[in-house]
């Protein structure tokens, strides 16, 4: 049903102009794993230790019997302030796990809704960080509570002379150069072999350890390469590749280009690609159909931004950052305009002093995308900016990573806006979201479909854009936002996708009163051209119509990311439901812990924060678990580990072993 005015269900999440585009609410490792992850290259060493452990007496199996008695608490204050959140974790990294102080560096602490400190820190080996070395350590009064660590515990290789082994022109006699890296890595990803290849010294090299440049990545790099199979000077440091029980020495590069954004690390002695991880997420929509709903089955509306814009996300509304006010697609958030193959389309659309932007308003069923460019990116500027100021209520805020040009003084690093460009002409069928580390820019680029005559703009199927935005918040808090790769391994990728799908569909369909859990819900269907849409299930607790499990992970045909993520969207589709089964559903823009679709996002976004660095299906649900124990106490136990073991990922599941379990909790199977 189309969202309007009068709707005794409507929310305020509309925009400067948009269409009422509503669905029905019914969208084990070797030593290193590679994959194509639909056009996405990735090889992704495993670490000899990697561990998630959750502290007693934080035991996920254990909850209060009575969910009736259930009170959600408020906000609770964040007891653990971030210079005491990192004394505890320094210690308990040198005390417990006996690494010296010159051997990590802290990358971030962030805060979560139940009062836990998230504190993330990296492995440096004389001075370089180890890409893949990683500890995440949550605290709560004082207490760690659980921990990830990947940290490398083998021999240590002699200190490289880096001096001696490149010098300032980037050649080598000892190895390979840093030229020779990144034709490793273009030929690695399948890009265009450089024909330009020009390497400078844009700072003096630094050797000394735990030195600022050493251990601080947004430090300059070492080199810089310029060549025409990049879209930006590729920043080149040293750091090392742990694989098994070994060190690598490598270049660590950052190769950005139109579709992919690479940041790969080349074995300096070799020449061999050690790893490399695509911080773009693509939501890639195949032919196979799975969907339904369009914007011909409701009208444009006209909303004043003054009901939309959430002022604690954007102070200075959405036009404005640093001091600069915008009547364009711009602002502290989102950077939006088209990139149609016309030259002259492709400006910022401008609503003048009173930023009316509805003289832009499209035609749908007549007009052919081309004949919309600018409305297509007011849409995207709106979407992507709702989406900001949404996420920014559950945690996604400046210190957690979040995407703006400044910061307000609040954390994290600036100058990160979205780049969002609509009707982008590099491809079709497709979507792709970039997630760089905090403080780069991220870049979205929506495509057409051409699966309909005339076109659809991706932009106008809700729940793209707003697929394509959770990627960004899922890349960023997984790991911390100085790490983007840690949804690199494909089961985490995957779960990337399924995270991406059930937010979207969170927030533009499934609060609709009409629709219940058994609802068939497909995904994309207006791009699609077809009532069925771009999944090959429908989303519904239906098992006669969406039998997704644990086990089908195990299976050829879900060895890919989109697959992968339909299992895992599956099992997030059944938690949301049992909460909003139980709690009721309200503004989810509110953030009402009280309304269990708010308490679902919470509880996503919260375990988010304290997952692992590429975690499996097992990991990423223990953290949800461990989420609602420290926010509520554990009040939510029963009614999350029913929903998982649904979809046989249950207590005996084993992760990387894709066998189904059904089995909960003895206290829950009793309820």
């Amino acid at each position: 049903m189309p969202m309007s005015p009068t709707s005794t269900h409507h929310r305020p999440l509309a925009a400067l102009f948009l269409g009422a585009l509503m669905a029905f609410h019914a969208i084990p490792h070797a030593h290193a794993a590679q994959s194509d992850m639909d056009g996405r290259r990735a090889k992704v060493p495993t670490p000899a230790v990697k561990t998630f452990t959750i502290l007693p007496p934080f035991d996920t199996t254990v909850g209060p019997s009575a969910l009736t008695a259930m009170t959600v608490p408020a906000r609770q204050p964040k007891v653990d302030s971030q210079d005491a959140a990192r004394a505890v974790a320094t210690a308990y990294l040198t005390e417990t796990l006996g690494f010296p102080a010159s051997e990590f560096v802290i990358k971030n602490v962030v805060t979560t809704s139940s009062g836990v400190t998230a504190v993330y820190a990296r492995q440096l080996v004389h001075g370089l960080e180890v890409v893949n070395a990683d500890v995440n350590i949550n605290i709560k009064n004082g207490q760690i509570v659980a921990f990830g660590d990947s940290f490398y515990r083998g021999t240590r290789p002699s200190q490289p002379d880096l001096a001696a082994l490149s010098d300032t022109a980037g050649s080598t006699t000892t190895g390979k150069s840093p030229a020779d890296a990144l034709k490793a890595l273009a030929s690695f990803v399948g890009a265009l072999t450089p024909t330009i290849v020009n390497v400078t010294v844009p700072t003096p090299m630094t050797t000394s350890i735990g030195s600022d440049a050493a251990s601080d990545w947004h430090a300059a790099p070492v080199f810089e390469i310029a060549s025409e199979i990049a879209e930006a000077p590729v920043p080149v440091r040293y750091a090392y590749v742990q694989t098994g029980n070994n060190l690598q020495l490598v270049y660590s590069l950052q190769l950005q280009q139109t579709m992919h954004w690479y940041h790969g690390h080349v074995n300096v002695q070799t020449g061999e690609v050690e790893a490399v991880n695509d911080w773009a997420s693509a939501a890639r929509y195949p032919v196979i159909p799975v969907g339904e709903q369009s914007p011909e089955k409701g009208p444009l509306v006209i909303v004043d931004s003054a009901a939309v814009v959430l002022t604690n996300a954007s102070p200075n509304g959405w036009h404005a950052y640093t001091g600069q006010t915008f009547t364009t697609t711009r602002g502290n958030n989102v950077i939006a305009h088209p990139n149609t193959p016309e030259e002259n389309d492709n400006g910022f659309p401008d609503g003048g002093a009173d930023l009316d932007f509805t003289p832009f308003a499209p035609v749908f069923a007549t007009a052919n995308p081309k004949d919309y460019a600018a409305g297509s990116a007011v849409e995207l500027f709106y979407l992507m900016n709702v989406a900001h100021d949404l996420c920014y209520q559950y945690g996604f805020d400046e210190a957690s990573g979040n995407f703006q040009v400044d910061n307000y003084g609040k954390g994290g690093i600036g100058g990160d806006a979205i780049l969002a460009l609509s009707q982008d002409s590099t491809g079709k069928n497709n979507a792709v979201f970039m997630t760089p580390i905090d403080g780069e820019q991220p870049k979205v680029q929506m495509f057409l479909f051409d699966l309909t005559t005339p076109n659809r703009d991706s932009d106008f199927d809700l729940v793209i854009p707003h697929h394509e935005f959770f990627h960004g918040v899922s890349n960023r808090l997984t790991g911390g936002p100085a790490n983007s790769d840690c949804l690199s391994t494909q089961e985490a990728a995957g779960m990337g996708e399924g995270w991406s799908d059930m937010f979207a569909l969170a927030i533009n369909v499934l609060d609709n009163k009409s629709i219940t859990r058994n609802t068939a819900t497909p995904l994309a269907a207006y791009v699609a051209g077809s009532p069925s849409g771009l999944r090959t299930y429908p989303y519904t607790s239906d098992m006669t119509v969406n039998p997704s499990t644990y086990s089908l992970l195990g299976t050829n045909a879900y060895q890919e990311v989109h697959k992968i993520g339909e299992v895992w969207a599956s099992m997030l589709w059944e938690v949301y439901w049992n909460l909003v089964d139980t709690y009721g559903c309200g503004p989810i823009e509110q953030a009402n812990l009280t309304d269990g679709n708010a308490m679902w996002l919470q509880l996503v976004m919260d375990g988010l924060k304290s997952q692992p660095c590429n975690p499996n299906m097992v990991t990423a649900r223990n953290a949800i678990l461990l989420a609602d124990l420290l926010l509520t106490g554990g009040a939510n136990n029963c009614l999350i580990w029913r929903g998982f073991a649904k979809r046989g990922l249950g207590t005996a599941a084993v992760g990387g072993v894709h066998q189904d379990s059904f089995l909960v909790p003895a206290q829950c199977a009793l309820q």
